[in-house]
């Protein structure tokens, strides 16, 4: 048995993340996992799909076990969101290799994965800080200062979550061996195409304007896409536009600065979300953060559970390559593992607050979609199981 994992959001799952899949079982996987992400995701938006469907979409696609990727961290910066998922990884205890795409040599992206930690808190990144640069920014601004020879691979869109990864790699000593997939066809985020493969950010918005995909995704994948009720965003304008009225404290939720806080103070008597985003957002501070910043405001994610290590691990589906690796991860797993909400989160209280957050993440989802849903597909939604092309239940 050779174990490997892909850290995933899958939204949509596309021939570029097929491509990733098979490329990581010529390299010697026997059984594969993907940390799947909740319903929200890491650019601080909806899921188009949740992660039940998600689930099933990776099954088809040859993974062999999903195990979720809890709130607060799919949602998360891109350094959080890898620690998080390296962190569970670290605590299945039997990964022995980690998969994601790049566009670099491994050898050299390790390398300028040290050169950033050991940056964290310099003082030439500080000089940038202070001039009023953003973070990225400043970073950029270093690395072109006194490393240019990984200018080009700072600047890539495709190496920023490998570098995030290779660095959570380092600062938690993991055992997990990294294995740099070469992205085939277009960029992270790209709004071109090549061939049969296209980013998922232009899949989403040619499903939104109700054009064709079909050439970009798998049969499979299409057919749940244009059955399912998927979630928006900007369906959430009301929730988002009362609760900003109502707060006083913006400072406990993460990413929030002081001039952060006072932007979201000047807008909140905006009505409508387009108008609050484009006030609060500056050159400093990117849309993404601040809809993952709104995301925390209405689940109740503070400061504090960042930097709280993810307490269980919740199984989404397997097939039967699955089961010979779960039978695995239940023996050598730190923290509980199982399919069932409920008994998770009796578990310890760090359970119980995380259930608690991902109760709230799944009712303020259920009123992200055309037809609303509750919170209770959280605990009552059965497990994905796949055996000989076919989803079981």
């Amino acid at each position: 048995m050779k174990t490997g994992a892909i850290i995933c959001e899958y939204n949509p799952l596309h021939n570029g993340h097929i491509y990733q899949i098979q490329q990581t079982r010529n390299a010697g996987i026997t059984h594969l996992t993907a940390i799947l992400s909740d319903d929200f995701v890491q650019r601080g938006d909806t899921a188009v799909l949740n992660k039940f469907q998600r689930a099933e979409l990776a099954l088809k696609a040859g993974i062999d076990l999903v195990i979720e990727l809890p709130m607060p961290y799919s949602c998360a910066s891109a350094e959080c969101y890898a620690r998080g998922a390296v962190q569970m990884i670290n605590a299945l205890q039997c990964i022995q290799v980690l998969s994601f795409g790049c566009s670099g040599e491994l050898e050299k992206l390790q390398t300028l994965a040290g050169i950033l930690t050991n940056l964290e808190n310099a003082p030439a990144l500080q000089k940038y800080l202070k001039a009023g640069n953003s973070y990225p920014s400043a970073v950029f601004a270093v690395i072109s200062e006194n490393y240019p020879a990984y200018q080009n691979l700072l600047s890539d869109s495709n190496n920023l979550l490998a570098l995030e990864y290779l660095k959570a790699m380092q600062k938690l000593n993991a055992s997990v061996q990294p294995l740099g997939i070469q992205r085939k066809g277009v960029l992270h985020d790209s709004q071109e195409v090549s061939g049969c493969f296209a980013s998922a950010s232009l899949i989403r918005k040619k499903l939104q304007l109700h054009e064709s995909f079909q050439a970009f995704v798998p049969d499979f994948t299409e057919q749940l896409l244009h059955s399912a009720d998927t979630a928006n965003f900007s369906n959430l304008e009301q929730i988002i536009l009362y609760q900003i009225r109502m707060l006083e404290d913006f400072e406990k939720f993460p990413d929030v600065t002081p001039d952060l806080a006072g932007r979201f103070l000047k807008a909140r008597q905006e009505n409508s979300l387009e108008s609050l985003l484009e006030h609060v957002k500056s050159k400093n501070f990117t849309m993404a953060r601040i809809k993952r910043i709104l995301l925390y405001m209405l689940t109740g994610i503070q400061k504090q559970d960042l930097h709280t290590e993810i307490p269980y691990v919740r199984i989404l589906g397997f097939n039967r390559n699955g089961t010979e690796l779960l039978k695995r991860i239940r023996q050598e797993s730190k923290i509980p593992v199982d399919t069932s909400l409920a008994k998770l989160r009796k578990t310890s209280p760090q359970a119980e607050h995380f259930a608690q957050i991902q109760e709230r993440s799944a009712s303020l989802y259920g009123l992200a979609k055309k037809y609303y849903s509750s919170a209770e597909q959280e605990f009552r939604s059965k497990i994905k199981l796949y055996h000989e092309g076919e989803i079981l239940c």
